[in-house]
This record gives structure tokens, C-alpha cells and sequence, in this order.
């Protein structure tokens, strides 16, 4: 009996820029759709538009569940947080097992293993395929077969890092066997259990299989699509990465080639290689800043292919403001309804809001000399006027401005270039040189206080405190908690104490699912 796989039925197009294309048929034989390029295009577009869903990046992974987790709702028994959702509640208190929080980790297990099994099976095909039967040749073969390797990897260690414990959380961690499997063939079969390092190791093996291609893609036979038009000096602000009014950019290698900032492209894998390495520990530093000097040296710094928005996109009046400042995103998930399903969602009775973000006066107060200057808490946040003040990112809401619509409404940013400026700071040999890269952030943000940080430790806590900031409701900062084994980080329920945070770290593998 010929097995067969069901996609999502589903064709977008916005201003004639057809980049995500999927077949509107309900279901495609197997056998159709792994034996042409076309056929693996399509399984790899599904694969883009299934990790923008909401149980996936879309929310769950991204501005919901595990922002909750990382103690960013205000969940307290105060007017504003009594109407933060029970999910927001029962996360931030790490209760996995409640009606709202076993269903989503549920979810983000079942899916990202889903998504990982469709990798699998384009990995298992593509090489059998003939020439022919891609319509760029060879070049689209190596871009399919680049990014398939390149999601694998992310995926496999984002599970790692929602389901294992942490190298840094004891000393033999690295060590211990895990119960997080890695599926690199699409097989029913019982995986065999890995310490974290043997995990880690084929994370690594799978970025570098992508790395020659996406290389070659990226900067030798289309660089086009990293930076501008073909009639335009490549800038941050005006790239082809995401912009959608587009017809002007496109060549004779069509929309598959373009817009690559909707998938996981060379500056983003390399951002991916730098967090890898980070997470193992200072043993690793070297080889996260050689990865993330990459990014930095050659496509910030010589290129300008990703920089920071100006002050005046982000200072702009609220419908033409950038939000999510897009410019130094390096790679984002899509999800064409979130600007308006998280619209939808954020008000509950009365129009208060149901996501408000925890111990923000406190987090800004260092930048607070007299008059804030911080865009990210002026500009970037908003609040509601009445007499009990809530405060929430303005970093989903809807926009109604052409371009901002286009780049930002569907946006979910997975990578920043801020990121990688977190970790040349920290990776650097004196907290000198670390101070400028974490000022390069500040001052693209607003933030003119100068660092006085004097030594190490220092110097992290002031990292730490910025990336609270910047990458505020986009599931990064449960990560950097867990990667630096934090025991202790502001509380969502107590803004007067810290909230104990080793308990939480580590979800629950569903029971159903266990893959031993």
C-alpha cells in the first residue's frame, strides 16, 4: 500500500512574491512527491510553515509558554496579574501537568519530531533524484539538502535544550545519558539513548553537512538574496531578506531563490553554531566566537548585510513604528495570522491585558536617569493608561504600514545579530572588549548609560540584563537562564524575591511518547 503524506493545504502569495508555495492538493503520494524537485521544494516549504505555527515558534516556543516559563508574565495576585492566563500561571510555576501546560509540551514534542521526520524523508530521497528533475539544477538540490541538514540540527537542539538537563547544571551533566532521541533516519524504530555530549556532537555533524552549501549559496551563487536588490548598495535596512514588494528582485532562478531570511540561511546557521558551542560551557567559547566573529566581522561589519535599525524606525509614530526591529533578525519562522491572532488574544474582561510583563520598571531602572532613554522600554513596550499600569510588548501587535505589515506582522525572530553580539561580549578575553560589544547594542537600542562593569562576572550580569531586554518575549531567555545554570531570576509571582528556577528547566517527555 503506497503511504501517504499529508500537507497542509495552503498557497501564499503576498504582492506576487510566491516564496512558500505549497501544492493545494490535501495529500501527495510519496512516491510524487520525493521523486522531482519540486516535490522536496514543497516538503521543505511545509517544513517552514509548519515551525510558524502556534504550537510550535508561533507562540509556544517564542512569545507564549516559555517566555511564561522564564518568569516574564506578571503572575502575581495583583490587579494586573490576576488576569494573566492560567497557562501564563501554571508555567511560570512550573506545574507540567495542569490541564493548559501537559497539552502544550505535549504539542512541542509531537510536532518537532513530526517536522523532523518530514526532514528526514527529503534527506532520505534527494540524492536518488535525478538532475533533471530540479528546475535550477544542481544548486536547488544542494539549497533543499543544506537547509534540511541545517533544521535538523536547530530542531534537535532546541529539543535537547526543553528536555535535558543542561551541561552547566552539574559537573558529569555533559556525560549523562539523556531521553531525548536524534533522529537523523525516518525510521518507527527504538532510538538508542546518547549522553548530552554524543547529542551535542550530531547536532554539530548536521550543521556541518549544511555549512559548504548554504555557504555556496549564500555568498558565492545568490548573494542577491541576502542583502538588496540588484539596483540598490546592499544596506541593513533595505535587504531582500524579508521585503516583499519584490518583483523588481526577482531573477531567472525565481522566488525559491529569494527572501532568505524566512529560511535558515548561512548567517543564521552560523549564529545556530555559535549557540551550540555557547551551550556547552567555557570549554567551547573559542569555537562559539569563531562562529559568531563570522557574523559579525564579515556580514555586519564589511558587508552590512544585517545591522540595527535606525532610531528612526524605532522612534516612528505607532502604526509605522518596527516593532520588532526586523533589520537585525537573521532568521525568522512565518506565521501569516499572528499579528492578528495575537491581537485577538491580548485583552480579556474589561480590555485588560492578559500577557503583562513582570518586573519591568526594575529591569529598565538602571537605564532610568531621570528621563529613559532605552527604546526598548520606550518605544517598544507599551501600556495601558489606567490607574493600575500594565505593561506588555508592542512587538506582535498589528500594523497597518505597507512595509512593516509585509516584514514584521508575520514575523517570529529566532536569530539576532544582537545575539551574536552577546556572545562576543562574553567570550572575550577582558571585560574591556567585552563592554563594546554590549555597548554596539545599547547604543543601536537608545541605552546611554555607560557599562562600568569591571571584571567577568560582572560584565555577564550586564549581558544578561540586556538580553532580558532585547529578546523579551521570544523564548531566548529561558534558554540563556538554562544555559548559565541561573538558580535564581527575577520572579513573575514576587518582584520582591527571586524565583528558584532548577526545577523548571527540564520539561516533562509526555508518557505516551517516550521513544525508549
Amino acid at each position: 500500500m503506497k503511504r501517504i503524506i499529508y500537507l497542509i493545504s495552503f498557497v501564499f502569495i503576498i504582492s506576487a512574491c510566491n516564496w512558500l508555495a505549497i501544492t493545494p492538493e490535501n495529500a501527495i503520494d510519496e512516491d510524487d512527491l520525493f521523486t522531482t524537485g519540486y516535490g522536496c521544494r514543497n516538503a521543505l516549504n511545509g517544513i517552514y510553515l509548519k515551525i510558524g505555527e502556534a504550537d510550535l515558534y508561533g507562540e509556544n516556543l517564542s512569545w507564549g509558554f516559555l517566555s511564561a516559563v522564564a518568569q516574564e508574565y506578571l503572575t502575581d495576585d495583583s490587579y494586573v496579574g490576576s488576569y494573566s492566563t492560567q497557562l501564563s500561571k501554571d508555567a511560570a510555576n512550573f506545574v507540567y501537568n495542569s490541564t493548559t501546560t501537559q497539552p502544550v509540551i505535549q504539542y512541542i514534542w509531537e510536532r518537532m519530531y513530526s517536522v523532523i521526520a518530514n526532514i528526514n524523508k527529503i534527506l532520505e530521497h534527494i540524492d536518488d533524484i535525478p538532475k533533471e528533475e530540479f528546475a535550477y539544477g544542481e544548486e536547488e538540490r544542494l539549497l533543499i539538502k543544506s537547509e534540511a541538514y541545517a533544521l535538523r540540527a536547530m530542531l534537535h537542539f532546541d529539543l535537547l535544550r526543553l528536555f535535558a538537563p543542561a551541561p552547566a547544571s552539574s559537573s558529569t551533566a555533559l556525560y549523562n545519558q539523556c531521553d531525548v532521541p536524534y533522529r537523523d533516519v525516518f525510521s518507527a524504530s527504538i532510538a538508542n539513548k546518547l549522553s548530552i555530549n554524543e547529542f551535542l556532537a550530531k547536532v554539530l555533524d548536521d550543521i556541518a553537512m549544511a555549512k559548504p552549501g548554504l555557504k555556496y549559496i549564500d555568498t558565492e551563487f545568490h548573494p542577491e538574496a541576502m542583502y538588496a536588490s540588484m539596483v540598490n548598495t546592499p544596506t541593513s535596512s533595505w535587504n531582500s531578506r524579508y521585503r516583499f514588494n519584490c518583483q523588481m528582485y526577482i531573477d531567472e532562478f525565481g522566488n525559491f531563490f529569494w527572501f532568505r531570511g524566512w529560511r535558515l540561511n548561512y548567517m543564521a546557521l552560523l549564529a545556530l553554531e555559535a549557540r551550540v558551542h555557547m551551550y556547552y560551557g567555557h570549554s567551547h567559547h573559542k569555537q562559539a566566537r569563531a562562529a559568531a566573529e563570522e557574523v559579525y566581522n564579515t556580514f555586519y561589519k564589511e558587508k552590512a548585510w544585517v545591522g540595527f535599525n535606525s532610531s528612526d524606525d524605532i522612534t516612528a509614530q505607532s502604526d509605522l513604528r518596527h516593532f520588532k526591529l526586523a533589520d537585525d533578525v537573521l532568521f525568522a519562522a512565518y506565521n501569516k495570522n499572528l499579528a492578528t491572532d495575537y491581537d485577538a488574544g491580548l485583552y480579556g474582561s474589561d480590555n485588560n491585558v492578559k500577557y503583562p510583563l513582570a518586573n519591568i520598571e526594575k529591569l529598565f531602572a538602571s537605564d532610568n536617569t531621570g528621563l529613559y532613554s532605552d527604546y526598548r522600554f520606550t518605544h517598544i513596550l507599551k501600556s495601558t493608561n489606567s490607574m493600575n499600569k500594565a505593561y506588555y510588548t508592542g512587538k506582535y501587535s498589528v500594523s497597518s504600514e505597507p512595509v512593516v505589515e509585509a516584514v514584521e506582522n508575520p514575523m517570529i525572530p529566532l536569530f539576532r545579530l544582537s545575539e551574536i553580539c552577546y556572545i562576543m561580549a562574553e567570550t572575550s578575553s577582558s571585560s574591556g572588549d567585552g563592554k563594546a560589544y554590549l555597548q554596539e547594542v545599547r547604543a543601536a537600542r537608545g541605552a546611554t548609560r555607560s557599562i562600568s562593569a569591571s571584571n567577568e562576572d560582572d560584565l555577564l550580569e550586564e549581558i544578561i540584563t540586556d538580553a532580558r531586554k532585547d529578546l523579551m518575549c521570544e523564548g531566548q531567555v529561558f534558554f540563556m537562564y538554562k544555559r548559565l545554570n541561573r538558580r535564581y531570576v527575577p520572579s513573575a509571582s514576587n518582584p520582591e524575591v527571586d524565583k528558584l528556577m532548577t526545577s523548571g528547566y527540564v520539561l516533562p517527555i509526555p508518557t505516551s511518547e517516550s521513544p525508549f
